[in-house]
């Protein structure tokens, strides 16, 4: 089962070898099983890898993101053919009913605000219970006021003075850690068969990854609670934090009542929406909740 995150921050050349992913930069040459992987991000200048790699990497179902100066993904490469009934799963997914979406929509939302609640509990701060108040008094007819407001208060309660817009330390952070996990969420869309376009709420027109877009909102605070925890004085951010914020991957989670990485927590809640769409029931969600920082898994830089 693919669970490794690698990044490859500096100049190299890479190769696919006999299964292997073979990274040859200035300390020497490393390999990786491509079985072992999952995703790959690229942040670093002068990396280079054949057409013929690109295709085995994506045959073997990894997703491959790059980063650009401001930590925003630039790209994504993802597998095209990774599952077998894509065509029935798309088609049950457009036919999907407006209040289906919009049960779903309020869950992830709901969701979304308790876990903020407990990122202010978990980091110390105030306003925890304010926060959660917002997600007691959520409606379908309400939800989307009541989340820019619990993200306003949120926000202000997190960093005092934190604009999302500008150029700073906290940006760069929360920016880089919500790439990998966005990145992940749709290479596990991918491979559900799911229409990454398709929302449940989110409908821009020139968004490729709406259902993405809706799906990463109770995983936010995940990368939150890292990205506050020394997020230093530069908008460079360090080899280190870099690595720190994509082990999000690997940190644990609270899903189905039981403790998983938040990868396979990802994997679980788009099986059950999967499942939900292919059956047209009402069954309840796999949303997380979320846990202290905590590694379960590995991840090799």
């Amino acid at each position: 089962m693919a669970f490794r995150t690698l990044e490859i921050s500096r100049p190299a050349e890479v190769h696919v070898r006999r299964g292997q992913l073979v990274v040859t930069n200035e300390e020497g040459t490393f390999s990786i099983p491509l079985e072992d992987l999952s995703t790959i991000v690229c942040s670093g200048p002068n990396i280079r890898m054949s057409t013929m790699a690109q295709c085995e990497i994506a045959a073997a179902d990894i997703s491959m993101m790059m980063i650009n100066e401001k930590y925003h993904p630039s790209c994504v490469m993802l597998p095209v053919e990774s599952n077998v009934r894509q065509t029935l799963v798309m088609r049950s997914q457009i036919a999907m009913m407006d209040d289906d979406k919009d049960q779903i929509w309020l869950a992830l939302i709901k969701k979304k605000i308790e876990n903020q609640s407990r990122a202010l509990t978990l980091l110390g701060l105030r306003g925890a219970e304010k926060i959660l108040h917002y997600s007691e008094e959520l409606n379908i007819t309400n939800v989307d006021v009541q989340e820019a407001n619990a993200a306003k208060d949120y926000f202000c309660y997190l960093h005092p003075g934190l604009n999302r817009r500008n150029d700073d330390p906290v940006n760069s952070c929360l920016n880089y850690g919500y790439a990998v996990l966005r990145n992940s969420i749709i290479r596990t869309i991918m491979l559900a068969g799911l229409l990454p376009a398709i929302g449940f709420h989110h409908d821009n027109y020139l968004n490729a990854f709406n259902l993405a877009d809706d799906l990463i909102e109770p995983w936010r605070p995940f990368v939150d609670i890292i990205a506050l925890k020394d997020p230093g004085t530069s908008t460079v951010l360090s080899r280190g934090k870099r690595r720190e914020l994509a082990m999000v991957l690997h940190n644990a989670c609270l899903i189905n009542d039981h403790t998983v990485s938040v990868q396979s927590g990802v994997e679980e809640m788009i099986s059950r929406i999967r499942t939900r769409i292919m059956t047209g029931s009402d069954s309840d969600l796999l949303l997380p909740t979320l846990l202290p920082v905590k590694v379960i898994e590995g991840i090799k830089e």
